[in-house]
């Protein structure tokens, strides 16, 4: 950081950036934040402001993550050709994830998993991992563990669990319905 001043001001940002990541694999969440915000500024590279919210998840400031989250959302639209190091479809369980770690399991995070990634398995009849992972979407293991982590924490109930598992069962390959039975069978506890 002190050899920023003789770098051209267009590596500013991937400086901050690569510190910010340095601080945040640190565990030193606060500084992690201050670095992604300053190479978020300005810029219209959703990875950015991806990496703002999820430092906000860690500072435990989660309502100001899903407003940066709705940002990294919007981006991600606008800019498809934008460089990441994960598909905007991982952010989004990668998201959910922090949220349900932090304890802000909410409508926002289930809505991630529940409604945007469950999606790709019901309409296209396909569960294999393999299969999704090529194609940037996080596996249905994953997002299904997600879910019922999400269920658990907002404490709905094992009928409300156990319809899930049966409607996404119903539209799943073979694969598929065998781990929607099994952890119909596990339940939320």
């Amino acid at each position: 950081m002190a050899g920023i001043a003789e770098l051209p001001f267009k590596y500013h940002s991937k400086v901050y950036r690569y510190a910010g990541l340095a601080f945040y694999f640190s565990e030193r969440w606060a500084e992690a934040l201050g670095m992604f915000q300053v190479a978020a500024n300005g810029s219209e590279v959703p990875e950015d402001w991806f990496n703002v919210a999820m430092a906000q998840v860690k500072i435990g400031w989660p309502a100001g993550a899903k407003e940066t989250w709705q940002k990294v959302f919007d981006l991600s639209f606008a800019h498809q050709d934008a460089p990441e190091t994960s598909t905007f479809f991982q952010k989004k369980l990668l998201f959910a994830q922090a949220l349900q770690l932090a304890g802000a399991c909410d409508e926002v995070g289930l809505d991630l998993v529940e409604r945007q990634l469950m999606g790709f398995y019901l309409n296209d009849h396909i569960t294999d991992d393999q299969f999704w992972t090529s194609r940037g979407v996080p596996a249905f293991s994953e997002v299904m563990e997600t879910t019922r982590d999400y269920y658990r924490a907002m404490g709905k109930t094992e009928a409300e669990w156990g319809a899930l598992c049966d409607r996404v069962a119903a539209a799943v390959d073979e694969e598929g319905k065998a781990m929607c039975e099994a952890l119909r069978q596990r339940g939320l506890q």
